[in-house]
């Protein structure tokens, strides 16, 4: 019965010790296993500055002149994450020119509307039903002044908002 006791007594001591002697083995100098070394993060909050987030894609600038025959194609991108879209096209001729936007990857036609003879058209996303957004990639603005040679030119922007492009 005594070395029941003394072998419960040593065991509920055994904890206590080891947690005693190594924390006593960890008081010396200690050296890093790594060479990681903390750096300081930016904080807008801390540093008192602004937070400015990008919600129009000013690296990616669409527009062009449209001159030429009676059918002009011009290209842009839309880059992931800013899919609305607000263009302006300006009808120089004399003559009115149908103008179509289509998605090169799908195929998809978002639009052909026609402009008379100096005229314009404001064209926007979120206005023509898609309200999401349009999918990223490249698209074809193409413009066909039938028996006509083609003078126009079209601006636009893109934001990951619809508020980005809606004015």
């Amino acid at each position: 019965m005594k070395k029941k006791w003394a072998l419960i007594a040593i065991l509920s001591l055994a904890p206590a010790i080891t947690a005693f002697a190594s924390s006593r083995s960890t008081q010396g100098k200690v050296t890093p296993d790594s060479s990681v070394t903390e750096t300081r993060t930016s904080n807008p909050f801390i540093d008192n500055r602004l937070i400015s987030p990008q919600v129009m894609d000013t690296s990616n600038p669409i527009g062009s002149a449209v001159k030429g025959g009676a059918v002009v194609q011009k290209t842009f991108t839309v880059n992931a994450g800013f899919g609305h879209l607000k263009l302006l096209m300006k009808n120089y001729s004399r003559q009115a020119v149908t103008v179509s936007l289509t998605h090169v990857n799908s195929g998809l036609v978002y639009f052909s509307r026609k402009i008379e003879g100096n005229g314009s058209l404001t064209w926007r996303n979120f206005e023509e039903g898609y309200d999401q957004g349009m999918r990223g990639g490249d698209y074809i603005l193409q413009w066909n002044g039938g028996n006509y040679s083609v003078n126009g030119e079209f601006f636009g922007k893109t934001g990951s908002k619809i508020s980005d492009v809606s004015k």
